[in-house]
């Protein structure tokens, strides 16, 4: 008898996958586009962080028994993560910004920021945005750094001169402040991601060195509840310790924009990752594990 069942980590995905032809959709206002794909990406955070560590360990499974690739669920899941990931890129940058600026609402997405709003920029980047920054030198800086889950930060490389360099790691502060900055101009609507404002305005962090480099990172991390159906005290004390854990477990995805060196991969100490270069910027996605 043929097998008549989905599985259930690969239905997630389609299930997802039909929200993200929801944002194509040609039909919809160009707002409800937008928030479909907000929708798709929240969704895929919490695959990542809730059935990636059982496909994982599903894959470590099939390894040992010789199950062949293509019957992997983890390489069925991959393929259509990447395939998802290059449609989200392409309705993203190739549709709705355009039809965003049709509407006088510009969002400023790989490009400069305006020098007509340059001024009110720098404004809000010091009176609310600089006394969140937090940055923690890789070599030789006493702090201990932890990447938290789903939070943005920069890798920022810096130097002196050509024989004198270093590399800093920079909190984008998205959960004190909002994630974007809008403002009007011309009778246009002006909407900053919150970590190109940081970007616009590195020279005035780090103002006796020559800026070589900034590249974002994202880490996801296993948010599974590992509940035991033996466990004789209080059902609603075990979840709530478990709760306290799903925000320091390890890393089921590692989203980079390009040009983050893979060095750096090892000095996280992440155990094992996924990574994505897809991070919020990006068309397209390469995964590898490290």
């Amino acid at each position: 008898m043929e097998y008549s069942f989905f599985d259930r980590d690969l239905s997630w995905l389609l299930f997802n996958e039909r929200i993200l032809m929801e944002a194509e959709s040609e039909e919809l206002p160009v707002m409800e586009r937008v928030n479909f794909l907000a929708i798709f990406s929240s969704n895929l955070d919490e695959f990542y962080r809730v059935r990636m560590p059982v496909v994982m360990a599903l894959h470590k499974l099939n390894l040992l028994n010789k199950v062949d690739e293509s019957e992997d669920v983890l390489y069925k899941a991959q393929q259509l993560v990447e395939a998802q990931q290059n449609r989200f890129g392409k309705v993203f940058t190739g549709r709705l910004i355009p039809l965003l600026k049709e509407n006088n609402v510009n969002l400023l997405f790989n490009e400069p920021i305006p020098a007509s709003i340059a001024d009110r920029v720098s404004d809000y980047f010091y009176s609310q945005v600089l006394a969140f920054l937090q940055p923690i030198d890789l070599v030789g800086g006493k702090k201990q750094f932890f990447p938290e889950n789903n939070r943005l930060y920069f890798l920022v490389n810096l130097g002196l001169d050509k024989k004198k360099e270093r590399s800093v790691i920079l909190n984008i502060p998205s959960n004190q402040l909002p994630r974007f900055f809008s403002v009007n101009e011309g009778g246009k609507q002006y909407i900053i991601f919150l970590d190109d404002i940081v970007r616009y305005n590195l020279d005035k962090i780090f103002k006796t060195e020559e800026i070589k480099g900034c590249y974002s990172f994202k880490i996801t991390r296993d948010a599974e509840l590992e509940l035991k159906d033996d466990y004789d005290g209080d059902v609603q004390e075990q979840i709530e310790k478990q709760l306290l854990k799903r925000d320091l477990g390890l890393a089921t995805r590692f989203c980079t924009s390009q040009g983050f060196r893979c060095a750096y991969c090892i000095w996280l100490k992440i155990n094992w990752v996924y990574w994505d270069q897809v991070l919020l910027k990006a068309a397209f996605t390469i995964t590898l594990k490290i």
